[in-house]
């Protein structure tokens, strides 16, 4: 049967990050290629004990049909996490991808703009193509995106929304400084402009002084995206998205056409860990667990490659963004890395017109600490037979 598919699937090429998944289940593999965190930290004795708490409450209406908009003692607790912000201007989602989607749905029409930062995350770039829009992309430093490029692209294009990554980003692990951050907060206001901003790793902070978010600092032109992937379990799919109230009832109603409501189960359980402080002890012990993996992987970088590549050390996250400077296409990199048994994301899927890059995204969370040297010994060995 020959089936009519929409352009939208059509048009669409394989997501990269099937690949790296697919990558990732082979236990042959060295992968510096997935953004997971590292599965032996999940707390499970406290989602056990939180789960049994929920049951001997013997309340059927636990598995019962709620609101689309979340389980309010859960919002309550992440509203703390925002300045001036109430229960009322969370919404819950299905992890903060569905956030995206709610985003596009709500508020592009074919043919609208959208900025994004180049390089960006390429589960959002593919979820962008796929609304049939114009994606223009605002050149990336380590401390932050160039203002004077994103001012012309706000002035000519007049986009829907500006979607950022403004603590730790992926790919390259930067982090804008306050400088960047009140020169963006002043365009988006001239130019009325949505800053879409996406912070799944912020929690994960190794070294340095946390930044006053764009929630806070523009709170009316900002839609806020977290998530408890990072921090909890990526299987709970918890996401959030913090906005305005007339925001929030926009999304809210395409929400209800997508899937109605999110599990509660999982949401009760992650209200009760914030509440009682585990969660956030839970995210003190990553912190302690991952900055060692971190300074791992720049150890090896540095032993093994020299000088042949640069990069800059983030102060948080899971990445670190690697230039390969001897190599014009990090993706030839890629394809002898996998015949050495090591696996990374070459640079160009993360750039919106997808051009060639000397650039990879190194992941360090989801390895040992054996591992990271042993796969950073045999992506040089690839690197040297370019």
């Amino acid at each position: 049967m020959q089936t009519k598919l929409a352009k939208r699937i059509t048009g669409a090429s394989r997501s990269f990050t099937r690949t790296i998944l697919d990558l990732t289940a082979q236990n042959t593999i060295i992968s510096f290629a997935g953004g997971l965190p590292d599965a032996a930290l999940f707390p499970a004795e406290a989602i056990e004990k939180h789960s049994k708490a929920l049951f001997a409450e013997k309340d059927n209406r636990l598995f019962q049909y709620s609101n689309a908009s979340g389980v309010p003692a859960l919002k309550e607790q992440i509203a703390k996490h925002y300045r001036d912000t109430h229960a009322d201007e969370i919404m819950l989602t299905n992890g903060s991808q569905q956030g995206l989607d709610l985003m596009c749905k709500t508020f592009l029409d074919p043919n609208d703009c959208i900025i994004v930062e180049d390089p960006s995350y390429l589960a959002a770039l593919g979820l962008f193509r796929m609304y049939d829009v114009t994606i223009k992309a605002a050149p990336l430093t380590p401390s932050g995106v160039d203002t004077e490029a994103l001012e012309v692209l706000f002035k000519t294009y007049r986009p829907k929304f500006f979607y950022t990554i403004p603590i730790f980003q992926n790919p390259t692990g930067y982090s804008y400084d306050m400088k960047t951050r009140l020169e963006v907060v002043r365009l988006a206001k001239e130019y009325r402009v949505i800053l879409l901003e996406d912070s799944p790793y912020e929690a994960l902070r190794y070294e340095g002084v946390s930044t006053t978010s764009f929630a806070d600092l523009l709170p009316e032109w900002t839609v806020a995206l977290g998530t408890f992937s990072k921090t909890l379990a990526p299987d709970f799919r918890i996401g959030w998205i913090r906005a305005p109230k007339e925001i929030i009832s926009a999304l809210t109603l395409s929400k209800e056409s997508t899937d109605l409501q999110n599990s509660k189960f999982f949401q009760l359980v992650c209200a009760r860990m914030m509440q009682s402080g585990e969660l956030q002890a839970h995210v003190k012990s990553l912190v302690d667990y991952y900055r060692p993996k971190r300074d791992a992987m720049v150890s090896a970088l540095k032993r093994y490659f020299g000088e042949s590549i640069d990069f800059v050390v983030p102060e948080g996250g899971m990445f670190i963004w690697v230039h390969f400077k001897k190599c014009n296409d990090s993706m030839k990199l890629f394809d002898l890395a996998i015949q050495k048994g090591v696996a990374f994301v070459p640079g160009s899927v993360f750039f919106a017109d997808k051009h060639e890059s000397g650039y990879g995204r190194l992941n360090y969370t989801n390895s040992s600490l054996e591992q990271i040297d042993e796969g950073v010994k045999k992506l040089q060995q690839a690197y040297s037979e370019l």
